[in-house]
């Protein structure tokens, strides 16, 4: 049955990394196996799917809770600094919140997805720009965002860029549009 179980999880971890940078696969396991020893092995089997990696100063690996599609605050994120766990600042998440979440009550250290950044962008009609919307999420310690950025310009030798952003913090799903440049 174990060997079973490991065939159908490297085919599906290596489904999910088609989109993948090379050495997230690490990371992924290492956000996995975090999980499983925090809310138990058939959790993170059953109820996690991995939805993405961004990188900072710490990387953030990203897992969706399955099922209960009309709720969009089912982020859980892990910290990695490096190869490790980041562990002060690190997501508190327990078997609770996964509980309350799908009992539909409030959890405190659930995240909001990107698919609600996107409709809030989209429901704000925040503008595309000269090119797509940049989406990213982004850590300062305590304040993880997802940060929508639209390209007014863009110009090469030298690079420089600037336009809008829309930020939302992941947590409570509250907004800004602040303007943004980037110079090399």
């Amino acid at each position: 049955m174990n060997k079973l179980f490991t065939i159908i999880l490297l085919f599906c971890t290596s489904v999910c990394l088609a989109q993948a940078l090379p050495g997230d696969s690490l990371k992924i396991e290492i956000a996995e196996e975090f999980l499983k020893k925090r809310l138990g092995e058939k959790v993170v089997r059953d109820k996690l799917a991995f939805a993405g990696i961004y990188e900072g100063p710490l990387d953030l690996v990203t897992f969706e809770l399955k099922g209960r599609t009309e709720n969009n605050k089912n982020l859980v994120v892990i910290f990695l600094d490096g190869d490790k766990v980041e562990s002060k600042f690190n997501t508190k998440i327990t078997k609770e919140d996964i509980s309350n979440y799908y009992k539909g009550q409030q959890t405190k250290n659930l995240f909001w997805n990107k698919d609600y950044a996107t409709n809030l962008a989209q429901n704000l009609s925040f503008e595309k720009g000269i090119k797509g919307w940049e989406v990213k999420l982004e850590d300062m310690i305590y304040d993880i965002s997802w940060n929508i950025y639209s390209y007014a310009n863009e110009t090469w030798d030298p690079y420089e860029a600037g336009g809008k952003a829309l930020k939302i913090n992941a947590k409570t799903g509250k907004y800004e549009i602040q303007e943004w440049s980037e110079i090399e």
